[in-house]
């Protein structure tokens, strides 16, 4: 329960910023997903990017906590299903509004994620 209100607290401070929201799903035994924990999120550049960019938001998905997704409070995994991810990591970007845009499956190396971010960001 927690988790959901923290979840809808973001999503309403999301709504009330210009900034998108990227939403990352990923998973403890998921090794393209430590690997990007340890190189990529260690970034300073990419954490800078991503606080003065972004709202980002992380979803463990072996918790499987709810989640507002598309207007319903839902667990990750039928967030996911519902906007057909199929593997990890994951990041989907959401508009102001919190609606889906983009969903983009795969592992980033620094140069990449910054690319994509930079991409999306445009």
């Amino acid at each position: 329960m927690k988790s959901l209100i923290f979840i809808l607290l973001f999503i309403g401070f999301a709504s009330a910023s210009d900034k998108p929201t990227l939403v990352e799903f990923y998973a403890k035994w998921c090794i393209p997903c430590l690997e990007m924990e340890k190189t990529v999120f260690k970034d300073p550049a990419i954490k800078k990017y991503l606080r003065q960019n972004f709202n980002f938001i992380r979803f463990d998905t072996d918790k499987n906590e709810n989640v507002f997704c598309e207007g319903e409070t839902l667990p990750v995994l039928a967030c996911m299903e519902l906007w057909d991810v199929n593997g990890l990591p994951a990041f989907a970007i959401l508009d102001k509004n919190g609606s889906l845009r983009h969903i983009t499956v795969g592992e980033f190396d620094k140069e990449g994620f910054l690319n994509f971010l930079k991409a999306i960001k445009k």
